[in-house]
């Protein structure tokens, strides 16, 4: 089977399948049903929102096969093995698996129920909705990560580029990468923390400390030098995150998706982490440990070349070695 068409089978068929068994559901409690449905249950368990027999099945449809292509498409778009997108494969199983079973577990709910209004549902079946999603999203992992077309090494990658430089001669390389999503969920986690602080929620104080640094972190510099990498925000030089020269072994540049190196912000993942502002251009360090780094910012192939140019006029000849 071709890798595209694989992926497009491995990422489709959960949602798919998810669609098949509600709908199987449907039709065989379609005689026990009441019209409407009671789909909205209070904190009780009370029912308190309700949707005909025939719109259900419209949003049954509508949703996990919408969902199912809205995860599909970013993994046709990036053209990479499955591996790689471990992260967008994880999500879309367990995402299935909670909506699947949630769609369900409303049908067996009204089940031989005389009205609507006097359906429940109990607590708990939304814990086992959780626990159906993360036994699903395993599995996705699980699946991804034992895709053979996704295996890639340093050959499959663009040699490694360089940047000519004259002996002596200095270079810097800098840019600034925003990501609007950062800022997004900064900004709306600040704005939640602020209001439950003002209607009396102590611990959501909490959540503002952590938007204000989600906030914070949204825009940074990254810079090139004969020291090596550095990430810093845009408003002080401290935090900062700094690669040594001597910690990397190559340095390259490709395009690369957010959700195929983890989401956004830092992330740590098989064989590495990443920086991640946006999808995009993004600049991958091979370190001295086997490890991998990767940031996401624009014109990373120069920041590769200069990198590279600034290693190799580094390290000692081997001749020179003591």
């Amino acid at each position: 089977m071709r890798p595209a068409r694989r992926r497009v089978l491995v990422v489709a068929l959960p949602f798919v399948l998810a669609w098949a068994v509600v709908l199987a559901a449907f039709a065989g409690l379609r005689d026990r049903l009441p019209d409407p449905l009671a789909t909205h249950f209070g904190p009780g368990g009370e029912a308190d929102g309700f949707t005909g027999t025939g719109a259900f099945l419209s949003v049954v449809t509508a949703v996990l096969l919408g969902s199912g292509l809205l995860t599909l498409m970013p993994t046709l778009r990036l053209n990479k093995g499955l591996r790689a997108q471990r992260f967008a494969v994880t999500l879309g199983y367990g995402l299935s698996g909670l909506l699947g079973y949630a769609f369900a577990s409303l049908l067996f709910a009204n089940a031989d129920a005389t009205r609507a209004s006097r359906v429940s549902q109990p607590l708990w079946q939304l814990g086992v909705a959780f626990a159906v999603a993360a036994v699903m999203g395993a599995l996705g992992w699980l699946i991804a990560g034992r895709d053979p077309a996704s295996a890639t090494g340093p050959g499959d990658r663009a040699a490694a580029p360089r940047l000519p430089l004259a002996r002596g001669e200095v270079a810097t390389w800098t840019r600034s990468v925003g990501s609007p999503v950062l800022l997004a969920v900064g900004a709306g986690t600040t704005l939640l923390g602020a209001v439950l602080t003002a209607v009396g929620s102590g611990p959501a104080t909490w959540l503002i400390v952590i938007g204000l640094v989600s906030t914070a972190l949204a825009r940074c510099r990254v810079t090139v030098d004969r020291r090596g990498l550095a990430v810093v925000p845009w408003f002080a030089p401290r935090p900062r995150m700094r690669i040594p020269l001597d910690r990397i072994e190559r340095a390259t540049s490709r395009e690369a998706g957010a959700l195929s190196l983890g989401g956004w912000g830092y992330r740590i993942r098989g064989g590495g982490s990443a920086l991640v502002f946006r999808s995009g251009d993004a600049l991958f360090l091979t370190l001295t440990t086997g490890r991998e780094f990767a940031v996401t910012v624009d014109d990373a192939a120069t920041a590769a070349a200069l990198l590279n140019t600034l290693i190799e006029r580094d390290r000692p000849a081997p001749g020179e070695r003591g």
